[in-house]
């Protein structure tokens, strides 16, 4: 993917993320350690000009883009952003700890064509090396990551339109890891050793992951998100769509709205959850993980992580960046949980691209 460092300088990013239903940015400033949230912003996305993640109408998109980046006036110039989908690939393997970077490279692209099932030149491929394996010290382990290079042009289109170059192209769901990890005091203390379920809802996609030891080391999508609520509170009723999801996300949805249309959403994801927990620890070493993340724009219904503790029965948790920093909340803007992986990729500002 795209590196962002040019001769040992860091540049400070702006965090995009592209949805289905909204696109949002995130800009910050300050240390790894101590950083403040300067602005946030979200447009819509424009319909069907992006799908699956991919994006179908650059020009539209563009245009929204251009609309996004005037709420975040003065902010970083260069961009972070994300790919994700069906046509996103990230494995962790293990490569010989005495490789010489050639040798890495080598054994990184032999196994790319094993592991991702497109023509190695229709991809754009990255590594990073994590660290000694924690069962065998003779070997590292490696984060091999892989995208359509299509999906990244074509962001990276956008924001040439827009006059911002992108810096970085990084895989979604460890964009939201690194948020999770920032924002949550003492995560990794409590929890590094411990496998930690991350469960972003979208409009339209469930995207779940594991992170063990500070990584991503599971990843799985599923149609499944917020539009599910908003399409059921159409069908009940009668609302306009557009009706629907204003009532959703400012909770002003109708009184009996909670026991008909309220409980049986949560009781779906509270499902597919499980599921996802039990493929996980099927194919892996782990029986369970430790706790449950929740973010995205489908975690905006009030009491939203109370009736998840009850119904998955563990520790369940949903970082909101308002809470820290109030005074980006507003009327039209109350949770801060849908920009997590705008946050995480505003947080490349303070790290070496590793290649």
């Amino acid at each position: 993917m795209a590196g962002m460092k040019s001769k040992g300088v860091l540049y400070p990013l702006l965090g995009v993320d592209f949805g289905s239903q909204s696109i949002k940015a995130v800009a910050i400033s300050g240390k790894s350690k101590d950083f403040k949230i300067t602005a946030v912003a979200e447009v819509p996305t424009p319909k069907g000009a992006i799908v699956d993640y991919q994006i179908n109408d650059i020009e539209k998109v563009t245009t929204a883009v251009k609309t996004l980046v005037k709420h975040v006036s003065g902010g970083p110039r260069f961009v972070a952003t994300s790919v994700s989908g069906s046509s996103v690939i990230s494995k962790i393997i293990q490569a010989d700890a005495n490789f010489k970077d050639s040798e890495l490279s080598t054994f990184v692209e032999q196994e790319a064509e094993q592991l991702i099932p497109f023509p190695l030149d229709e991809i754009s491929l990255d590594y990073e090396i994590l660290g000694p394996n924690l069962v065998d010290a003779t070997k590292s382990d490696v984060l091999l990551s892989g995208a359509k290079t299509e999906s990244v042009e074509s962001r990276q289109a956008v924001f040439e339109g827009v006059g911002r170059t992108v810096k970085v192209v990084d895989i979604g769901i460890h964009a939201l890891a690194r948020a999770v990890k920032a924002t949550i005091p003492g995560f990794e203390e409590a929890y590094n050793e411990k496998p930690v379920a991350l469960v972003d809802v979208g409009a339209v996609t469930l995207t779940f992951g594991v992170m063990y030891h500070g990584e991503v080391i599971y990843q799985r999508l599923q149609s499944f998100g917020g539009d599910t609520l908003t399409q059921n509170l159409c069908q009940a009723t009668g609302m306009a769509y557009e009706d629907a999801e204003k009532a959703k996300v400012t909770n002003r949805m109708p009184g009996d709205a909670k026991n008909e249309i309220i409980n049986p959403f949560m009781i779906q994801l509270a499902q597919n959850i499980k599921r996802n927990v039990q493929l996980f620890s099927s194919s892996s070493s782990h029986r369970d993980v430790s706790a449950v993340v929740l973010t995205g724009g489908g975690c905006l219904v009030e009491g939203f992580v109370d009736q998840m503790s009850s119904l998955l029965r563990m520790d369940v948790k949903c970082p909101d960046i308002f809470k820290k920093f109030p005074n980006l909340k507003s009327d039209t803007n109350q949770m801060g949980c849908k920009y997590m992986t705008a946050l995480g990729l505003a947080l490349r500002s303070f790290e070496e691209c590793p290649i």
